[in-house]
């Protein structure tokens, strides 16, 4: 009965526009939570007669996807369009063949799903927090796309880039992640997803819990699970998925911040990282390709402070030359 009437009295503030921000995320708990659309279509039915009615023109639905797009909130307190016009709407598809309007339609409809995106341009990192408590460090020249809350049975974002992601725990609703035709499924976990779009190979690398990666391929479908400690990689162009492992896989924690470590790595592969963290081309000669490295870089610093320190190590120079970088014996 409380329930009842505290929904009632949030409904009452709302549709005159006198909601504060708590008041707003109350009523919208409320509204999600309410055992039944009764209380809902009657808590509406007491305001139709205090609204204007749609034009009795043309009497098909096709306004529904116009109408719902005008509805915008503002969860930080700003101003809050008032409900009247959602209670014309659904008054008119009650009239309108009797078209049933279920509380989820309702809350929708005041409580959009807004997409966001976030871009990391060269040599920029992002670090942000999703609606879910979901952490997620992108990593420079990298896209992520997701809503600024979660709704229904699974938690979906999608990736143009690099990122490691510390996804918050909640087994009823996966955190899926999706990379063109690759999706990571996870409970919760942390992991490193590299999938820049022009590079050949999509690479999944677990540090803690366990994640699901599917590829869907042309001919045939593929999945593979992967605990700690291991690596998914992903062949685009031959559509082939390879579990491996990659005892490495905790170095993540400290890229994710733009510091790599590495331990005997070949310089290509040291390369490889400072074309993707800089956007650049480097040119190597053939005979240092294989030579190992050992050290850290810090990628947040400028190119040129880390070409020097990589050349300082491996006993070498560099040049720029056009819009390349040569490294030299």
């Amino acid at each position: 009965m409380k329930e009842k009437q505290q929904l009632e009295d949030l409904y009452n503030l709302y549709v005159n526009n006198k909601c504060n921000s708590d008041e707003l995320e109350a009523f919208f708990k409320l509204l999600d939570s309410a055992s039944d659309d009764h209380e809902i279509k009657m808590l509406m039915s007491s305001t139709w007669d205090d609204t204007h009615t749609l034009p009795d023109t043309d009497l098909i639905p096709d306004f529904i996807p116009f109408e719902t797009k005008q509805f915008k909130l503002n969860t930080a307190g700003k101003t809050v369009l008032r409900i009247r016009t959602l209670i014309s709407v659904a008054a008119a598809l009650l009239i309108i063949g009797g078209v049933y309007f279920f509380k989820s339609d309702i809350i929708n409809a005041i409580n959009p799903i807004h997409q966001q995106e976030i871009f990391s341009s060269t040599g920029e990192r992002k670090q942000l927090l999703l609606a879910d408590g979901t952490k997620v460090w992108l990593s420079p020249n990298s896209k992520l796309n997701y809503p600024d809350k979660f709704k229904g049975h699974e938690r979906s974002v999608s990736l143009d880039g690099e990122a490691f992601f510390e996804v918050m725990h909640d087994a009823s609703h996966p955190f899926i992640i999706k990379t063109g035709t690759v999706s990571t499924t996870v409970l919760g976990t942390s992991f490193n997803i590299s999938a820049y779009p022009k590079h050949n190979t999509i690479n999944v690398t677990l540090v803690t819990g366990k994640v699901a990666v599917a590829l869907q391929a042309s001919n045939n479908n593929q999945s593979e699970i992967i605990l700690p400690n291991q690596q998914i990689i992903v062949d685009k162009t031959n559509e082939k998925l390879t579990k491996v492992n990659f005892p490495g896989a905790a170095s993540f924690l400290n890229r994710r911040l733009g510091l790599f470590e590495y331990k005997g790595a070949a310089l290509q592969e040291v390369i490889a990282d400072i074309e993707l963290q800089y956007d650049i081309k480097i040119q190597l000669e053939t005979d240092l390709a294989d030579k190992a490295f050992y050290g850290n870089l810090n990628m947040n610093d400028n190119v040129d402070q880390t070409l020097s320190k990589l050349s300082l190590v491996m006993e070498t120079t560099w040049k720029r030359n056009g819009g390349q970088y040569v490294i030299l014996k």
